[in-house]
C-alpha cells in the first residue's frame, strides 16, 4: 500500500483508483459518491462529506500484490485431492 495525501487521494478515485484506511475501511468513487466499506457497513458519501470525515485519515492507494491462483496448479491439487479421498 502506498500512502498518499488527501488531495492525491482524491485524485486516485476520480482514476477509478480504490483508497483504504488502516482500520480496513475502502473507498471507491461510483456514479460521482464516495462509496465506503467498512467491516460491518457499506454507504455513500459526497465528496464534499468525504472531505469532511476523512481528510485527516492516513490514506493508502490500493495496490494489487499480483498474486493470483494459478488454475493449472488448482486443477490438479483438487484432482490429486479427489484422487485420493476415494
Amino acid at each position: 500500500m502506498k500512502n498518499v495525501s488527501f488531495s492525491e487521494a482524491i485524485n486516485y478515485l476520480k482514476d477509478g483508483e480504490i483508497i483504504l484506511t488502516r482500520n480496513r475501511t475502502s473507498f471507491y468513487l461510483d456514479n460521482g459518491t464516495v462509496t465506503v466499506h467498512t467491516p460491518n457497513s457499506r454507504y455513500r458519501l459526497t465528496l464534499n462529506e468525504f472531505r469532511d470525515l476523512f481528510a485527516r485519515e492516513d490514506l493508502f492507494l490500493y495496490v494489487p500484490d499480483g498474486s493470483t491462483i494459478d488454475s493449472e496448479k488448482d486443477e490438479a491439487y483438487y484432482a490429486w485431492k479427489n484422487k485420493n479421498a476415494n
